[in-house]
């Protein structure tokens, strides 16, 4: 029994300095790309770094406890380093709404397993959106909620390709949409993501551009850097406001996220709006989950003040939808 207690202890106590040890390679994630992986799970880190601290306090003493303490402690520091500022950032408050011209936009990754189009039509109608871009819309989705979007929404672009490729926008208001071959229409395809890109006309001839896109998972890192540069690349053309919405598989608390936002002169409007995973599949079937990882991104450039931002209602989906208010200034 007593080596039992002792094999838990040291297991313990290895657990919680693995745990700051990640917490602080994360930090230093802006040196060696591979250690950028860790801050996507910056708030687990927290977490894990605060019970880790408890664990030393309780099991060690001496020397060792001091040292390891110390050691716990510091990997706290690296994730609050990393992740305060983004608390801090989301209770700023948003400029004030316009008497007119607001605009509402919803963004969501609806889930390939969902099939319960009725509910995602009913959380976008709730919304009342003017534009409304989705992820994830393959066709066994688009042949049930089309029919329950064009009504409202009859300007519209799909793209169908790839596992990433299967894009969707609705809008109120006319677009034309920039054919730059990023949009594949074979679902049978190899293209792996796509992006849409469209400009949206108001009444009094002003228009501005929404583009979504779904990105890989962050690993490896030479592919969703890839896609990030390639979305830099078309971001430079665009010479009007514009809005950049999707799902982006990458927390805000990475440096290659906030990279990309920073070079391209974006501004991150989703802060502190965790929206994945809203269910998981663990005991052999999908189950609720509370949220933690914000994927999903709203930013924004050129010219446009967004004054509310916020999570809709929930669809089936592994996500949250995002939705905002915005004008043009």
């Amino acid at each position: 029994m007593i080596f039992l207690f002792k094999l838990i202890r040291r297991g313990a106590v290895l657990g919680a300095l693995g745990v700051a040890s990640l917490a602080l390679m994360g930090l230093f994630g802006f040196v060696v790309p591979e250690f950028d992986l860790f801050n996507h799970l910056q708030i687990l880190l927290f977490a894990g770094g605060v019970l880790g601290l408890l664990v030393v306090w309780g099991l060690l003493a001496g020397k060792a406890w001091r040292l390891a303490v110390l050691y716990v402690l510091a990997g706290l520091a690296a994730s609050s380093i990393i992740l305060v500022p983004e608390m801090l950032g989301g209770l700023a408050p948003r400029p004030p709404a316009p008497p007119s011209g607001t605009l509402t936009m919803m963004t969501h990754n609806v889930f390939g397993r969902n099939y319960d189009m009725q509910r995602v039509a009913q959380a976008i109608h709730a919304a009342n959106p003017d534009i409304v871009v989705l992820q994830e819309y393959f066709d066994g989705q688009a042949v049930d909620l089309h029919p329950l979007l064009v009504g409202d929404y009859p300007y519209f672009v799909r793209c169908r390709g790839g596992k990433r490729a299967n894009l969707g926008l609705y809008s109120r208001l006319p677009i034309v949409q920039d054919q730059d071959g990023a949009c594949p229409d074979d679902a049978y395809g190899t293209i792996r993501t796509a992006h849409i890109l469209a400009h949206v006309i108001l009444a009094d001839g002003r228009s501005f551009s929404v583009m979504t896109t779904h990105m890989d998972w962050p690993f490896p890192i030479a592919r969703q850097d890839e896609q990030l540069q390639a979305l830099s690349g078309v971001l430079a053309g665009v010479d009007e406001p514009v809005i950049l919405a999707g799902d982006f598989n990458s927390t805000p608390w990475s440096y290659a996220l906030r990279g990309f936002a920073s070079a391209n002169g974006l501004h991150r409007e989703t802060l502190n709006l965790p929206t994945f995973p809203m269910i998981w599949y663990y005991l052999g079937g999908w189950r609720n989950m509370l949220p933690f990882l914000p994927l999903d991104h709203v930013m924004t450039g050129g010219g446009i003040s967004v004054h509310s931002v916020g999570a809709g209602l929930e669809t089936g989906s592994d996500h949250l939808p995002v939705v905002f208010t915005f004008s043009l200034d």
